[in-house]
């Protein structure tokens, strides 16, 4: 009996907690680490794009160690390639916004990109310093636009 117990609380926790594990959102940025910075890309919604509707794409940098970057110091590019490999938009306009549950002051690079088919497509983001305080980097993300 006293064997037996133990499994039961095992069992009846598990069938209560695995189920709530499918059903909650999951939200996974994608990123980035290069020799001197690193790069968190977030598309809405969770980073789940749609074809045809304006996706708000943002990027969060950091220097080695996790400091952030601020998006003032960048001069950045964003180019977005097709699955053939062709460019569907080049230099994106881009500005900054704060970003939500980080530390006051902390700041984005932020664009809207609109993917004309659902497939995959390559978001490109490249910079360099204006100050000299980091190399400069190219990042590459893999995305999936929904129909």
């Amino acid at each position: 009996m006293y064997r037996l117990l133990p499994l039961f609380i095992w069992a009846m926790c598990s069938s209560a907690i695995i189920p709530l594990a499918f059903a909650l959102p999951l939200i996974a940025h994608q990123e980035q680490t290069g020799a001197s910075v690193g790069v968190m890309i977030h598309l809405d919604p969770n980073d789940s794009p749609y074809a045809s509707k304006p996706t708000l794409t943002w990027f969060m940098l950091t220097r080695r160690g996790g400091n952030m970057i601020s998006p003032t110091t960048c001069n950045c590019r964003v180019t977005v390639y097709d699955g053939r490999n062709q460019a569907i938009a080049r230099s994106l306009p881009l500005s900054t916004m704060e970003l939500e549950g980080h530390q006051k002051g902390h700041r984005a690079i932020r664009t809207t990109i609109t993917f004309p088919k659902p497939g995959a497509y390559t978001v490109v983001l490249s910079g360099q310093a204006k100050d000299k305080s980091f190399a400069p980097f190219e990042t590459k993300f893999p995305v999936t636009v929904r129909p």
